[in-house]
């Protein structure tokens, strides 16, 4: 990923968009209309910060929704998925599919559930009577998966808007140090670092297990009392109110891939279903606790099934 430059607010906002009006028909001169550039500028400046044409990335993008849905939604038809994705026809999702997948849409969705069932065991210390409780009571559960074990505080809940202030990274979701260090760069100055309420924040846009790891986008987050003007390379957004999945663990490095299988697996166990947008809050700094594990929240926007 080349440097985004002066262009990184205006790649952001429409990143930002497409995200968010994925269901729309969108097309390269409504797009360009939301920044200062020309149609002709626009295109080029994408295609060359983003690796991709416009065009390409928007299909890609609409692809990974598509096969998130195939995986987390077993009994509908691809057909339908399809059609929700706006497909006229299902034989032209399914070539797109395969192009991008390299497999047909029914294979990748029996390989994806053959790996998921061959992986280790979830198990916490409730009886299954535990779904006839209140989804909104919080739950002190006992997670193990595999040889790890882990304490965790979950519970369904409504938080109210999150006002953040990011650096947007490409690439693996391990490697956001960088990201961070700029956010805390910029915010240092205007005294919003080492405050009482002072608090991190990943918000990560797509699944890991769908999108190639180059392609990944992330975003490297300060948690602010209010909305705040951002330049350059860092932008502000607010993360909406809404229904989530919160899940509070004090875990080492290594636990968190398996914090965030609990959490996925907890939302289907009581009948929810991920809805946009996750993130992680820290709540410490791993260097002054005692084992250096991070306290961690959790947050998954989530829907009844």
């Amino acid at each position: 990923m080349q440097d985004l430059g002066k262009y990184t607010k205006s790649i952001n906002t429409i990143i930002d968009y497409i995200n968010n009006n994925i269901e729309k028909k969108l097309d390269v001169h409504t797009l360009a209309g939301l920044t200062s550039l020309s149609t002709y500028h626009f295109h080029r400046i994408f295609t060359i910060q983003m690796g991709e044409t416009l065009a390409k990335y928007i299909l890609r993008r609409i692809l990974e929704l598509a096969a998130i849905q195939l995986l987390n939604d077993p009994q509908k038809t691809v057909m339908n998925i399809a059609f929700d994705y706006g497909f006229n026809s299902a034989n032209v999702f399914c070539r797109n599919f395969k192009k991008l997948f390299g497999m047909s849409a029914e294979e990748y969705r029996s390989k994806k559930q053959q790996e998921h069932s061959k992986e280790s065991t979830f198990k916490h210390n409730n009886n299954p009577q535990s779904r006839t409780y209140s989804h909104y009571f919080c739950q002190r559960k006992s997670i193990k998966i595999g040889e790890k074990s882990m304490k965790c505080n979950f519970e369904i809940k409504r938080l109210e808007d999150i006002h953040v202030v990011y650096c947007r990274h490409y690439g693996s979701y391990t490697t956001m140090q960088q990201s961070f260090e700029k956010v805390m760069r910029w915010a240092y100055p205007k005294g919003l670092v080492n405050t009482p309420d002072f608090h991190l924040a990943a918000i990560y846009h797509d699944n890991p297990n769908v999108t190639e790891e180059e392609k990944l986008i992330s975003d490297a987050c300060l948690i602010v009392k209010e909305p705040m003007k951002a330049d350059g390379e860092i932008g502000a957004y607010t993360i909406k109110s809404g229904l989530y999945a919160v899940g509070r663990f004090e875990i080492s490095w290594d636990e968190f891939q398996p914090a965030w299988e609990s959490m996925y697996r907890l939302i289907d166990e009581h009948g929810f279903q991920c809805s946009g947008l996750p993130f992680e809050v820290y709540l410490n700094n791993s260097e002054t606790h005692p084992e250096k594990k991070w306290v961690v929240d959790i947050c998954i926007p989530v829907t009844a099934k």
